[in-house]
């Protein structure tokens, strides 16, 4: 999970540092277009979420048959958001822009990546869903495979068709859009070749049977309609906070579309972690193993604290030369070097609390861990909004925002766990 993680973040790192040689109005569009792609595509993400839980609690009761019916539906379920969404990025975002953006030279960039990028989300969600099967059923070696392949196709094809190398066209930002698109359809291709040939997709009934029956999609609902909104309201936080952030400047926006950039690198071993302690919360609770939760939980965030250990030389010592590969503009690499400061010291937070907050929902909560989100990232808009609006702020300064939002989050989370009643929760 942190080899498929890593493939995924070198993508946007790398991205990032070509697109930063075509300036910081290209850079900050593209990383804004980016987000708002990733925002609507949570929705769909939330609903493999919640069916990669129930299938881990389905995997650990030993009820194999069941797990096929969950992936063709969820399938079908992600192709139909994805015409949907497909429909809203060609036609209807050039209306809403103006409300998201205050350049114009912003908004075009916006608008010229995502009318490429829409024709990615076909293979995003066979991905995803495939994911959600591998991972519910701990099986994700291919995962550590298939995504270092596509990472590498992606660099490939940014160096190609960004910048017109090796006899393509310049396209710009155009082309990383295109590179994404073709890298995703790869994987997408390779994922599905794994399930025929190699899978045992018999044992689950995979590829047969295939039956749509709406009672599924209520059941799958009732545990994923609150991971939906959740994914939605926590990108949706790191949404406005680069929209607020936009307002400070466009050298403000791109130097923070760098430092995120750097952010998700660092944070990928989280991430893996934080997967494996819901998948692993799924199956022990389907095996009546409830009590082994919390031990579990307290040595995966025991892991995440070392990694975070591990990348602060990293960051103290090595700034400077982490940032000159994304821009040329000094200025805007000034500007991010504070904010890598306090990336640093919150990574200690964000490890422990990711893995804590995807523990909860392993469990099936979701309703509460929706609540929990909700919560925070109510306070954290009000503060980065606050700080924004400061005379004199500097960009580092609203960073701090970071701070508060885990500190908050970690009190919820980890209160509900040691207190809450979720051993009894049924999916």
């Amino acid at each position: 999970m942190m080899i498929m993680g890593l493939s995924m973040t070198m993508v946007n790192l790398t991205d990032t540092a070509f697109l930063g040689q075509l300036g910081p109005v290209v850079l900050g569009g593209a990383g804004n277009a980016g987000l708002i792609y990733m925002l609507l595509i949570m929705i769909g993400m939330g609903f493999s979420s919640g069916v990669q839980i129930i299938i881990a609690r389905r995997n650990g009761e030993k009820h194999f048959n069941a797990i096929g019916t969950l992936v063709h539906h969820t399938l079908l379920f992600l192709m139909l958001y994805g015409i949907l969404l497909q429909l809203f990025l060609i036609l209807g975002l050039p209306s809403v822009l103006p409300f998201i953006t205050e350049s114009d030279a912003v908004a075009a960039i916006i608008e010229r990546f995502l009318n490429y990028r829409s024709w990615g989300l076909y293979f995003n969600f066979i991905n995803v869903t495939v994911m959600a099967l591998l991972v519910g059923t701990a099986n994700t070696k291919i995962l550590g495979i298939v995504m270092p392949i596509a990472a590498v196709l992606n660099i490939f094809l940014d160096y190609c068709l960004i910048f017109g190398n090796l006899g393509f066209p310049a396209l710009g930002v155009e082309g990383a859009a295109i590179a994404s698109n073709i890298a995703e359809g790869a994987s997408s291709i390779m994922l599905v070749f794994y399930l025929i040939f190699c899978y045992p997709h018999q044992k689950y009934e995979l590829f047969y049977k295939v039956k749509i029956q709406l009672s599924v999609y209520f059941s799958v609902l009732k545990t994923a309609s609150p991971l939906m909104i959740q994914n939605f309201v926590s990108f949706f936080s790191w949404f406005a906070f680069f929209t607020l952030i936009e307002g400070l400047g466009e050298r403000e926006l791109a130097a923070s579309h760098i430092c995120r950039s750097i952010y998700m690198v660092l944070i990928i071993p989280v991430f893996g972690l934080g997967d494996a302690a819901n998948a692993l919360t799924g199956n022990l609770m389907g095996e009546n193993r409830s009590d082994l939760v919390l031990k579990m939980v307290g040595r995966v965030c025991a892991l995440s604290v070392g990694f975070a250990l591990l990348f602060q030389p990293i960051i103290w010592f090595g700034a400077a030369h982490l940032l000159t590969p994304f821009s040329n503009d000094a200025q805007t690499l000034n500007l991010a070097l504070p904010v890598l400061k306090v990336i640093a010291f919150v990574l200690f937070l964000f490890g422990v609390v990711i893995v804590g907050f995807r523990a909860v929902s392993g469990t099936g909560r979701t309703l509460t861990a929706l609540f929990i989100e909700v919560a925070v990232v109510a306070f954290y808009l009000v503060l980065t909004y606050y700080l924004t609006t400061k005379s004199g702020i500097e960009l580092y300064q609203v960073w701090y925002a970071e701070f508060a939002y885990f500190i908050a989050f970690g009190i919820l989370i980890f209160g509900y766990l040691w207190k809450g009643n979720w051993q009894s929760s049924k999916v």
